[in-house]
């Protein structure tokens, strides 16, 4: 109370009487004695003395008012509310320590030049800093980008998306000082100065319409020795890469250096390509390149260089393709992309999965690739387990022995059906053909409806007797619910025995065995069967009872 005390500036007080006012005490103690004070004057409402002391208690707690923000409540009304900042003088004191920043977003900002220090003066940095954020700026030089990074020892994420960045001297030039710079003299300073080694390690070269020339001569310079995932989307970059690229920086054979030498992701999104040969580029321009992005494009209208990069078994570290909504609109296009070893894909957003008909479904195309793909590891983000490639291989078996199959003589346009058939076959045995079309998998695999009908059909010693039991239950209840459902209407067989199979008409069942799984995973619509059987009628009877 007293530094809020000593911040009240004078003003004149004139006082009429002290008739109605309490007398003052007095106190050895000077603070108290000032906090006494106060509350005498502040009894009186003749004496404003509030309206000088509010302004003056306000500016001594670093108290402002920032913004109005408008809401509305419960009822619909509009409000405003006016939200102020407390404690302002701990918070600039918190901005001033610098090695705190880790993170910094300056987009959108005036930002154009590092030059001059007002601010700090000397030799000071940003020692902790790891990600920047320079979007939308007015920095069009190369060499302010380079004197910013100078200033963060430690960054290694670098986003300057949206800017308009101007071209490179051409190879051999030294870039030009900063705007502004002034004549550092480190020796009089008595400072020891280290050569600088950028050790960015993503560079976002989003939307700057930088062309592939404009980026080869970036790395000519040597300014990036650690960069692994270089963004290049929105560019008008047609072509995906250029198809001399290696006559362009130089490189006669593999014994010269190559652009990029660490460069492990590769992002092309939105770029307007069309031609396939843009994965055999990549994987001869970066050795080392292991994801490859490429949504948001027009692959698929042709499929044009698609089946020579599928056909190429020469070593590569690519193993991560990445085509959302791209122009994939046919099955033939599915089994070309499928000869194309990975361990990651996403396919997700493209014509294959739209429209209403029974094949535009996105549980069918992900059982295809599941069957055509043995070394896929992941797809559209979701791990493959072994039990879903299992059923995905047995289904694509089945449906690999009729005739006339719409989605079976689309893939043969693309790959050699009978050698997956016969690559499946060696693993899981030989399944006969059944009934079962692609168009009946797929429409349980849609679930347009929200609610689907099961009939529960009882084989379990225990319970063969009774009736089925039909049922609608929603498609997102899991295997462990629709058991524990089962042991309601059937009682007899215990929970944990309780063994379901869903039976596709043919000459073989899926097992449902992973309680977690929603049945929609395991495509289960209108009209599907489910047996319910019991573990213990396959164990001996003394096994059975325990």
């Amino acid at each position: 109370m007293a530094p809020a005390f000593r911040s009240v500036p004078s003003v004149p007080v004139e006082f009429e009487s002290y008739a109605d006012c309490p007398a003052p005490q007095m106190h050895d103690d000077k603070e108290e004695a000032g906090i006494h004070f106060l509350d005498f004057f502040s009894q009186d409402p003749r004496i404003q003395f509030r309206d000088v002391w509010k302004p003056a208690a306000k500016k001594m707690c670093r108290k402002e008012e920032v913004d109005k923000v408008e809401f509305t409540d419960s009822k619909g009304r509009t409000k405003s509310m006016a939200v102020e900042l407390l404690g302002r003088y701990d918070i600039e004191k918190r901005q001033g320590r610098l090695e705190g920043f880790v993170e910094l977003s300056l987009a959108e900002a005036q930002v154009e030049t590092r030059y001059t220090d007002e601010l700090w003066t000397g030799d000071w940095s940003l020692p902790n800093l790891k990600s920047l954020w320079l979007d939308k700026t007015l920095i069009t030089d190369w060499e302010e980008v380079f004197s910013i990074c100078e200033l963060c020892p430690c960054l290694e994420w670098l986003s300057l998306s949206r800017t308009r960045m101007k071209p490179l001297p051409p190879t051999g030039t030294p870039l030009p000082s900063p705007l502004n710079m002034p004549p550092y003299d480190y020796l009089t300073m008595g400072m020891v100065i280290t050569p600088y080694v950028c050790k960015i390690k993503t560079l976002v070269l989003n939307g700057t319409m930088m062309s592939w020339n404009e980026i080869l001569a970036l790395d000519a310079l040597g300014r990036f020795p650690f960069l692994e995932n270089l963004h290049l989307a929105q560019n008008l970059l047609t072509e995906g890469m250029p198809a001399d690229m290696g006559k362009e920086i130089g490189v006669k054979d593999d014994s010269q250096k190559r652009p990029f030498p660490r460069l492990r992701s590769l992002v092309l999104d939105g770029n307007g390509i069309t031609d396939w040969t843009v994965l055999t580029r990549a994987i001869n321009s970066f050795p080392f390149l292991e994801a490859l992005h490429l949504n948001e494009n027009r692959l698929g209208e042709s499929l044009e260089g698609l089946a020579a990069a599928a056909s190429d078994q020469t070593p590569r570290r690519l193993t991560a393709l990445f085509l959302n909504e791209n122009k994939l609109a046919t099955w033939k296009a599915i089994g070309a992309l499928a000869g194309f070893a990975l361990l990651e894909l996403k396919v997700q957003r493209s014509p294959m999965t739209e429209g209403s008909t029974s094949l535009a479904s996105p549980m069918l195309l992900r059982q295809i690739i599941i069957a055509l793909m043995p070394d896929l590891m992941r797809l559209n983000a979701s791990e493959v387990t072994c039990k879903e490639r299992t059923a995905s291989e047995r289904y694509f078996m089945s449906i690999s022995q009729q005739e006339g199959s719409a989605l079976v003589n689309g893939l043969a346009e693309g790959c050699h059906v009978p050698g997956h058939v016969e690559r499946l076959r060696k693993i899981h045995g030989d399944v006969v053909s059944s009934d079962v079309t692609e168009q009946a998998q797929a429409s349980r695999s849609a679930l347009s409806n929200t609610l689907v009908e099961v009939t529960l059909r009882p084989v379990a010693t225990s319970i063969c007797e009774k009736p089925n039991q039909r049922k609608k239950v929603p498609h997102t209840m899991t295997v462990g619910e629709l058991k524990r459902l089962a042991q309601l209407l059937f009682k007899q067989v215990p929970l944990d025995r309780i063994k379901l199979t869903l039976v596709d008409g043919g000459a073989f069942a899926l097992p449902l065995e992973e309680e977690s799984r929603e049945l929609g995973f395991y495509g289960i619509g209108d009209g599907a069967e489910v047996r319910v059987d019991d573990s213990g009628d396959l164990l001996p009877e003394s096994v059975a009872k325990k």
